[in-house]
C-alpha cells in the first residue's frame, strides 16, 4: 500500500466515523422530539391509503409538481435535487476510491452514459445554484424589504448552502480531471466535463494529478460530511423530512376540511368533553407530531408570504414566520418537555428560566432581524429567550405568536396551495385560535358580537329567522318550502340551501333570486327550508369556536336528516350560493354525520347549460367585458376553477383574467371570520383586490361567493372614490347568465301552484 492510499484510508475513514457520530445522534434527537408530539386519532389518519401517498410523495418529491410551478426557480431546484440523487453514486465511487485506485461500482460503474449523467448533472447542479444565486440577489429583503419572499428567513445559512454545493461542484471537477490523467476514471468520453476538466489539467503532469486526485477525494468528502451536519442543524433538514411530510399530509381534494377538535389523540366530545381535555393548543406541547414534522421542514422559501392577502397588504401576519416562530420555540423548549421536565414557565419562581440558562443574547440560530412596525417586535424576536414565552401573546406580554399574527388570517388556503413541502398552516392557525376561544376567552371584540348573533338568532347578522323567506315575495313565480307548502323531499330533486346571506343582505338577496329563477326555467324541482335553516357554522369554526360550530351543524344535519329521510345518499341533493356553505355543509358535516351531495350553483347551472335545460344567447347586453373575482372557498379550497368561467364564456361575456387569478388568486379579505372584524393595520385586503379588478379595465367583476360580492362592492366603491373612475358592477355569474337567457316559451310556475 502506498504513502496516498494510506492517507485516504486514515483521514478518509476518520472524517466519516467521527460526522457518522454527531449525525446519527442528530437524527435520534430529531426523531424523538418529532414523536414526542400529540397522538392524531383515527378518524385523522396519516396512513390511510398507502398506495396514493406513495404516488404523491413520487409526483411531489421526485417529479417536483409543486416546485415546477414557478418555472425558473422549479426548474433550477428540479435540476438541483436530481442532480444529488445522481451524484450518491459519486460518492460511492469516492469512498470506493479511498481503498481501492481503481474502484468503480459493480455493473454498472464502466457505463458511458452513468458517466455522462453524473456530468450532467454537476453542471445542471453548477447552472442551479448561479440561478439561485441571482434570485436571492435580485429579491434581497435588505433592498425590496416586505416584497421579498426572503423577508424573515435565514438568508445566510441560505448562502451557506449554496457555497458548499459550489464546494462539493468544483471538488468533483479536479477530482474526475485528475482521475482521467491518472487512468482512474472508468468512464470513456460519455464524462464529457471530466474529460475537458482532464484536458485543462493534464499539462500540470502525472504526478501532480495524482496528489490533486487525492487531495481533492478527501475534501470532496469532507465538504459532503460537513453539508451534512449543517442539514441537519438547519432550514435544509427539508431535505430529509420532506418526503415524509408529503407522505402524511392530508389527502382530500383541494384543501379539505378543517379537523375536529382533538386531545391526546381522540376527538372531543363537546356534549360530554374530558375534564382534562385541551381544546386547541395553547402550548407548543400540545401539538401533533404532524405539526412537529410541519415546523421543522420549513424551508422558508417564502412562497406560502409571497401570496399571503394579509402580509401582501401590511398585516404582521406571514405564514412563513408563524411556521418559523412555531419551530424555533419548540426547538428552544424540546430539553425540557422532551425528558419529561416541567416547562421552564412553570417551574421557575417568575417565570423564566433564570440568567445562566437563560442568557444574556437570544441565539442567533432562533432570531429574526428587528422590524419596528405595529405587532412585528413581538412577533420576530425581541424580549426574552424562545423557551420562556407563552404560544400566543397578549398586550402585556410577548408571546411567540403575536394576537395580530393570528387574527389577521382569513384561512384563504394560498400558503397551503403553494407551499411546496405541504405545510398545514390553517390547522395550526385555527387551532391556536381555539384555545384562545374556547380555553381563554380571548379574541377580537367585534368577534363577541358574532357569537351572539349567531348563538340568539341563528345567523351572523342578528335577524330575525321569520325574515329568511322575504326574498320569496320579491320574484312572481312559486317557491316551495319544506314544512310550510310541502311536508316531505318526494318529488323534488333539490334542496336550495339559501344561506345566511343569500336570505339577509340584500346584494346577495339578488343572487338568490337569480338562481331560483334560473333553477325554475330550466324545470328543476327544488324547495327551500326557510325558517328551518340556520347558519352552517363556518364563521364559528374558523375564528375558533367549535363549540358554537358544533351546536349550529347539530341543528342543520338534525334538519336535513330529517327532511331526507329515506332518501338514498346519492339523491340527497343540495345546491348553495355560498362556497362557505358549499364546503362546510359537503366536507364538514359528514364528520357530524351530515352526508349529502353538495353542488355550488355554478356547477349545477353550468350542467343545466349542457344538457340544454337552459340557452343563454350572446345578447349585446351579456357581450360586456368581465373580469372573474375567484372564491377561495370555491377554487383553492374545492379546486372548482371551470365552472363559473364556462358559464361566463356562454352567457356572451368576454373573460378578462386579473394577474392573480386561479389558484393564486387573491383572497377578498372575508374569510376565516374575517367579514365580521375590522382591519386595523395595513391596507384593506377588499381595496387591494378591487385595484386589480379595476386595472384590467372590464367594465363588470363577477364572483360566485356572496362574501365576496360584499366585499367587492365595497372595494370598488373605495376605489372609484379615490381614483375618480367609472366604478364597474359587481354581479354574480348566476345575474350574468339570467341576462343572457333565452327562456322561449317556459312558464314559471306561478304562486300558489
Amino acid at each position: 500500500m502506498d504513502t496516498q492510499m494510506l492517507i485516504r484510508i486514515v483521514v478518509g475513514v476518520l472524517m466519516t466515523a467521527i460526522v457518522g457520530v454527531f449525525a446519527v445522534k442528530r437524527v435520534l434527537w430529531l426523531t424523538k422530539l418529532i414523536r414526542s408530539g400529540q397522538p392524531v386519532s383515527e378518524s385523522n389518519n396519516r396512513k390511510d391509503n398507502l398506495r396514493k401517498r406513495i404516488t404523491t410523495q413520487f409526483e411531489e418529491v421526485f417529479g417536483q409538481t409543486r416546485l415546477l410551478k414557478w418555472s425558473i426557480p422549479g426548474i433550477a431546484h428540479f435540476f438541483t435535487m436530481w442532480g444529488f440523487f445522481i451524484l450518491a453514486s459519486v460518492y460511492l465511487e469516492a469512498f470506493g476510491l479511498l481503498f481501492d485506485h481503481d474502484f468503480h461500482i459493480p455493473l454498472i460503474g464502466r457505463w458511458d452514459a452513468l458517466g455522462f449523467l453524473q456530468d450532467f448533472f454537476a453542471v445542471a447542479v453548477l447552472l442551479g445554484i448561479i440561478t439561485f444565486a441571482i434570485i436571492r440577489l435580485t429579491r434581497e429583503p435588505k433592498k425590496l424589504g416586505r416584497e421579498s419572499r426572503f423577508y424573515g428567513s435565514h438568508t445566510g445559512g441560505a448562502w451557506l448552502i449554496l457555497f458548499m454545493i459550489f464546494n462539493v461542484i468544483w471538488t468533483y471537477a479536479l477530482v474526475r480531471g485528475a482521475a482521467v490523467n491518472t487512468d482512474a476514471l472508468p468512464y470513456g468520453n460519455g464524462a464529457f466535463f471530466s474529460q475537458f476538466m482532464g484536458w485543462i489539467m493534464a499539462p500540470l503532469g502525472y504526478t501532480a494529478n495524482v496528489w490533486i486526485e487525492t487531495l481533492a477525494l478527501l475534501a470532496h468528502i469532507a465538504i459532503m460530511l460537513v453539508f451534512l451536519l449543517i442539514v441537519l442543524h438547519s432550514k435544509h433538514l427539508h431535505i430529509g423530512l420532506a418526503p415524509i411530510n408529503v407522505t402524511f399530509k392530508r389527502m382530500p381534494d383541494g384543501l379539505g376540511p378543517l379537523l375536529p377538535v382533538e386531545s391526546k389523540g381522540e376527538i372531543v366530545d363537546f356534549e360530554d368533553p374530558a375534564e382534562d381535555a385541551v381544546l386547541g393548543r395553547g402550548k407548543i406541547e400540545d401539538f401533533t407530531w404532524k405539526g412537529y414534522l410541519d415546523f421543522t421542514t420549513c424551508t422558508e422559501c417564502g412562497r406560502c408570504q409571497s401570496q399571503c392577502p394579509a402580509w401582501n397588504t401590511g398585516k404582521p401576519l406571514s405564514p412563513k414566520l408563524v411556521i418559523m416562530n412555531l419551530r424555533d420555540h419548540m426547538f428552544a423548549k424540546a430539553p425540557y418537555f422532551l425528558d419529561g421536565k416541567e416547562s421552564p414557565l412553570e417551574n421557575t419562581p417568575e417565570g423564566g428560566l433564570g440568567e445562566e440558562l437563560r442568557g444574556e443574547k437570544k441565539s442567533e440560530e432562533h432570531s429574526h432581524e428587528h422590524v419596528p412596525e405595529s405587532g412585528f417586535e413581538r412577533v420576530m424576536g425581541s424580549g426574552p429567550d424562545q423557551a420562556t414565552r407563552p404560544l400566543v401573546g397578549t398586550a402585556e406580554e410577548l408571546g411567540v405568536i403575536d394576537p395580530d399574527v393570528l387574527w389577521s388570517c382569513t384561512t384563504c388556503g394560498a400558503c397551503v396551495e403553494q407551499c411546496p413541502v405541504d405545510i398545514e398552516h390553517i390547522d395550526h392557525i385555527v387551532d391556536m385560535r381555539r384555545y384562545q376561544v374556547m380555553m381563554e376567552s380571548e379574541f377580537p371584540g367585534e368577534l363577541g358580537v358574532l357569537f351572539k348573533n349567531l348563538e340568539t338568532k341563528g345567523n351572523p347578522w342578528g335577524q330575525n329567522a321569520k325574515d329568511r323567506t322575504n326574498w320569496i315575495d320579491e320574484v312572481d313565480f312559486d317557491v316551495p318550502v319544506f314544512g310550510k307548502d310541502v311536508d316531505s323531499f318526494e318529488g323534488y330533486e333539490y334542496l336550495f340551501w339559501v344561506g345566511c346571506a343569500g336570505a339577509f343582505e340584500d346584494r346577495a338577496k339578488k343572487t338568490t333570486k337569480a338562481v331560483a329563477e334560473l333553477l325554475a326555467t330550466a324545470g328543476v324541482k327544488y324547495l327551500v327550508l326557510g325558517e328551518g335553516e340556520t347558519c352552517n357554522g363556518d364563521s364559528a369554526r374558523r375564528s375558533g369556536n367549535e363549540f358554537l360550530f358544533q351546536q349550529l351543524a347539530a341543528q342543520n344535519v338534525e334538519t336535513l336528516n330529517d327532511l331526507f329521510e329515506g332518501v338514498e345518499r346519492v339523491d340527497r341533493k343540495v345546491v348553495v350560493t355560498c362556497p362557505h356553505c358549499f364546503n362546510t355543509l359537503g366536507r364538514e358535516y359528514p364528520q357530524l354525520n351530515g352526508n349529502y351531495t353538495v353542488l355550488h350553483h355554478t356547477q349545477l347551472l353550468n350542467r343545466l347549460i349542457r344538457d340544454k335545460k337552459l340557452v343563454p344567447v350572446k345578447s349585446s347586453e351579456s357581450g360586456m367585458d368581465i373580469t372573474y373575482h375567484d372564491p377561495c372557498y370555491l377554487g383553492r379550497h374545492n379546486k372548482e376553477y371551470s365552472a363559473p368561467r364556462e358559464l361566463i364564456g356562454a352567457s356572451g361575456a368576454k373573460l378578462t383574467e386579473m394577474p392573480r387569478h386561479a389558484d393564486r388568486g387573491l383572497c377578498c379579505g372575508a374569510g376565516g371570520a374575517r367579514m365580521w372584524m375590522e382591519e386595523h393595520i395595513g391596507k384593506r385586503v377588499n381595496v387591494e383586490r378591487s385595484e386589480e379588478a379595476v386595472d384590467t379595465g372590464a367594465s363588470a367583476i363577477a364572483t360566485g361567493c356572496p362574501f365576496c360580492r360584499v366585499m367587492m362592492t365595497d372595494g370598488v366603491d373605495d376605489v372609484a372614490a379615490t381614483r375618480d373612475v367609472e366604478k364597474p358592477e359587481v354581479l354574480d355569474v348566476a345575474q350574468l347568465l339570467l341576462g343572457s337567457l333565452d327562456k322561449g316559451s317556459v312558464t314559471l310556475p306561478e304562486k300558489g301552484t
